[in-house]
């Protein structure tokens, strides 16, 4: 009888490991798979001039992977309302600064901050303001959204 009670528990205390392992595994997958994506971001920025003159307002797109993320799709708003849409085919490691513009395209190509005159000065306190979606592809080919509250969570195609 007392080796009956002993094989019972053993088999759950084995089953109660089991599932903790099971977890810590899928844990460490969904780490392992946000690795790159948790690195992306992107916020409404001003660009200033060493004078502290606002030159241009846009959009700031952030990659701190070590790895390019492709098929970007970027939607913001500002005080003019919705901006078109900034689409990016490929964006490499680094932080990028977009002008917006008013003409067709919406949006000027991508300048690594690090070689702007001055600086970037993001947008904080406007909530019109804003980056309100990214939608990016990591080296995986996971495709991932960012939403305007920060969430980053997986996406679907259908989705985009």
């Amino acid at each position: 009888m007392f080796a009956l009670i002993a094989a019972a528990w053993a088999a759950w205390t084995a089953a109660g490991v089991h599932k903790i392992e099971r977890d810590r595994d899928i844990k460490a997958d969904e780490d392992k798979l946000k690795a790159q994506a948790g690195g992306v971001a992107a916020w409404s920025a001003v660009h200033v001039g060493s004078d502290g003159s606002a030159l241009a307002y846009g959009v700031v797109v952030n990659n701190g992977s070590t790895s390019p993320i492709f098929d970007v799709v970027l939607e913001a708003q500002d005080v003019r309302g919705q901006l078109r849409p900034l689409n990016l085919r490929l964006l490499p490691p680094g932080e990028y600064f977009v002008e917006s513009h008013k003409d067709r395209s919406g949006w000027a190509l991508a300048d690594h901050t690090g070689a702007l005159a001055g600086f970037t000065r993001p947008i904080t306190r406007k909530e019109n303001w804003c980056v309100t979606r990214l939608v990016f592809r990591d080296a995986q080919n996971n495709l991932w959204s960012r939403t305007n509250a920060g969430l980053l969570e997986r996406a679907n195609q259908a989705g985009i």
